[in-house]
C-alpha cells in the first residue's frame, strides 16, 4: 500500500516515513529497495538497514518529504555524493548548481535563491475584474479600465464574487498549492497548473507566468525578493507575457506604476502595478487574430501577429490602435522604433 509506513536504520539511526515519500521520485534507490530489486538486511526490530551517513540522510529525507532543501552547515560535495548514491537526479542537479555558484571562477555571485511557488487564485464566480474592448482595425479607442484598488478593496471584490479567500491575497510568497483545476493544452495534453511557463525580468522586477495567472516579484534591498502582485484566474491559458518596470505616463493614475501584459489567443490584458502591491486593470484589448509576440518598446505595449496585424497601446495617449501590414516574418527594436521584416521583402519602420 502507498500509505505503508517504512522503518529504516541508516548508519545506526532510526527513521520512519511513508512508502509514498520514498517512492514519489521514480527510479531511485528507494523504489528499487522497496520493490525487492535490491536485497536488504534488517536489524533486530525489522527496520531496513542502510549503511550510509544518517546526518546526510536526514537532509535527503526532508527533501523527499517537502521538495525543499536546507543547506546550512551541510557539506555540498558530500550531500551531492549521497544524492547520487540514492539516485535522486533532481536533487543532484540542484546541488551541482549550488556548487558551481559557490566555486564560481568569474567573481562573486551577487544573488542566487529559490522562490516558493505562490498560492494560485481560484476561479471567479463572476468576472468582476474584466471588461472586453472590441476595436475595429485602424480605430483608436481607450481600453475599458477599473479604478486603482488597494489590497483591502481587492479582497472585498473577491469576497463578493465568492471566489478568493483572504489568504490568497497576501502579498508574500505562499505555500505550494496544487488545488488549481487541471489544465488541458491546445494539443489535448495535461498541463501542470503550477508550471512556470514564462519569465520576464526588468530592473528589479521579475514577472512569472503560469498557465492561468501571472505574478510579479520585486527586489527590496533590505529584505530580498518578495511576491508583490498576482492577477486573477484567467480562464484561457496564458500564452504571452511582458513587463515594463519603467513607465513614462501622462496619466496621474498610472504615474510611478509598472506595466504587466499577458495574452491568450487574440486577447491582451494590461495592468498597472505599484510598488506597494496595489494594482489597476487598464483594459482588455482585442487584436482580432492570434498574438504571436508581446513586448514593450519604452512606454508602448506592442502585440504582433504573423498575419500582419500590429496592435499598439501607448501610456501617453492611453489609446489602443491596430495597424495592418504585410504578413510578418521577423521583427526587432531600435530604440523607440519597431522594425518589421515582411514576407514580400519589405521592411516596415514604425516609430512614434
Amino acid at each position: 500500500m502507498s500509505s505503508e509506513i517504512v522503518h529504516l536504520n541508516v548508519g545506526g539511526t532510526r527513521f520512519s516515513t511513508s512508502r509514498q515519500t520514498l517512492t514519489w521520485n521514480p527510479e531511485t534507490f528507494f523504489t528499487s529497495l522497496l520493490s525487492g530489486r535490491i536485497s536488504s538486511d534488517k536489524d533486530e526490530t525489522g527496520a531496513i538497514f542502510i549503511d550510509r551517513d544518517p546526518k546526510l540522510f536526514s537532509v535527503i529525507l526532508n527533501y523527499l518529504r517537502t521538495k525543499e532543501i536546507q543547506l546550512r552547515k551541510v557539506d555540498l560535495s558530500a550531500l551531492r555524493h549521497e544524492a547520487e548514491f540514492y539516485g535522486i537526479n533532481a536533487l543532484v542537479g540542484r546541488l551541482a548548481l549550488c556548487e558551481d555558484l559557490e566555486h564560481s571562477s568569474c567573481g562573486d555571485v551577487l544573488f542566487h535563491g529559490y522562490f516558493q511557488p505562490p498560492t494560485p487564485p481560484l476561479r471567479s464566480v463572476s468576472n468582476l475584474r474584466q471588461s472586453v474592448v472590441s476595436v475595429d482595425s485602424g480605430d483608436s479607442n481607450r481600453g475599458s479600465s477599473l479604478p486603482r484598488s488597494t489590497s483591502r478593496e481587492r479582497q472585498s471584490i473577491a469576497g463578493r464574487a465568492g471566489a478568493v479567500t483572504a489568504g490568497h491575497l497576501k502579498n508574500d510568497i505562499g505555500h505550494n498549492s496544487r488545488k488549481s483545476v487541471e489544465t488541458v493544452s491546445a494539443h489535448g495534453g495535461y498541463v501542470d497548473p503550477m508550471r512556470v511557463t514564462m519569465l520576464r525580468g526588468h530592473q528589479n522586477w521579475i514577472c512569472a507566468a503560469y498557465p492561468h495567472f501571472v505574478c510579479c516579484y520585486k527586489m527590496k534591498d533590505s529584505t530580498g525578493w518578495h511576491l508583490l502582485w498576482m492577477s486573477q484566474h484567467m480562464e484561457y491559458q496564458v500564452e504571452r507575457v511582458a513587463l515594463n518596470a519603467k513607465v513614462i505616463s501622462s496619466s496621474q493614475e498610472n504615474s510611478n506604476s509598472k506595466m504587466i501584459a499577458a495574452s491568450s489567443g487574440s486577447t491582451v490584458w494590461l495592468w498597472a502595478v505599484w510598488d506597494d502591491g496595489d494594482s489597476r486593470q487598464i483594459g482588455i484589448f482585442d487584436l482580432h487574430v492570434s498574438v504571436d509576440n508581446l513586448f514593450f518598446i519604452g512606454s508602448q505595449l506592442v502585440a504582433l501577429s504573423r498575419t500582419g496585424k500590429v496592435g499598439v497601446w501607448h501610456s501617453m495617449t492611453q489609446h489602443w490602435q491596430i495597424q495592418d501590414v504585410v504578413p510578418i516574418t521577423s521583427y526587432d527594436t531600435a530604440g523607440s522604433f519597431l522594425l518589421l521584416g515582411c514576407e514580400d521583402g519589405s521592411i516596415y519602420y514604425i516609430g512614434k
